[in-house]
């Protein structure tokens, strides 16, 4: 990781921690899951001298079930690539009983 300031210094992004960031492709947005797995975005203001973070805003919920890296921002900052995996669940087993009727003869 490398500063991205003129001077090697350090924006503060998330007063709250945060994790697995992403930037825009132009640099105009930082993304950022936050503790509660929230997708934060930040707009970034940028010139020859200095760099403005401005005030994150949640996005939505994320499920990811790893820290891997498992989403990223389209180069336009529009849309989002989520990786996930559905729970795979049996299927419920359906009873198909014949001739129902004759059953009810016999009682």
């Amino acid at each position: 990781m490398r500063s991205v300031l003129p001077n090697g210094g350090k924006l503060l992004v998330s007063a709250s921690g945060g994790s697995l960031p992403r930037w825009r492709r132009d640099g105009k947005e930082i993304f950022y899951l936050n503790a509660t797995g929230e997708l934060m975005a930040a707009a970034v203001k940028s010139n020859e001298s200095s760099l403005e973070i401005g005030i994150a805003k949640p996005l939505f919920q994320m499920h990811l079930e790893s820290f891997l890296p498992s989403y990223d921002v389209a180069p336009d900052g529009q849309r989002i690539l989520i990786v996930t995996s559905l729970a795979q669940k049996q299927p419920s087993p359906i009873t198909v009983v014949v001739n129902w009727t004759a059953g009810l003869d016999r009682q």
